[in-house]
């Protein structure tokens, strides 16, 4: 996966109300660009398992200063938000 989509940062080092929301909303656009180039990636978030790219991408949002275990449920929130997005597409 290309690192085009940066990450943001948290509001705060420490943990405060509202953290995890602001770690998907940081995450929302890569997962986006990752679901248009791997569809596979996005069906193993959903099952809860790490592909190489969500590795990457995960290890990513900890240099951002995310936990490795905010961003795999960020990964995963992100993941089922995509899939159900989709599957109204065609309801």
């Amino acid at each position: 996966m290309e690192e085009t989509q940066a990450i943001s940062r948290p509001q705060q080092s420490s943990d405060y109300p509202g953290r995890q929301t602001d770690c998907v909303a940081a995450l929302r656009p890569a997962v986006s660009e990752l679901a248009t180039t791997s569809q596979d990636s996005i069906v193993a978030a959903i099952g809860g398992e790490m592909t190489d790219e969500l590795l990457a991408l995960a290890h990513r949002a900890e240099e951002a200063g995310w936990t490795f275990e905010e961003a795999s449920a960020a990964i995963e929130t992100l993941a089922r938000e995509y899939e159900g997005a989709k599957g109204t597409i065609f309801d």
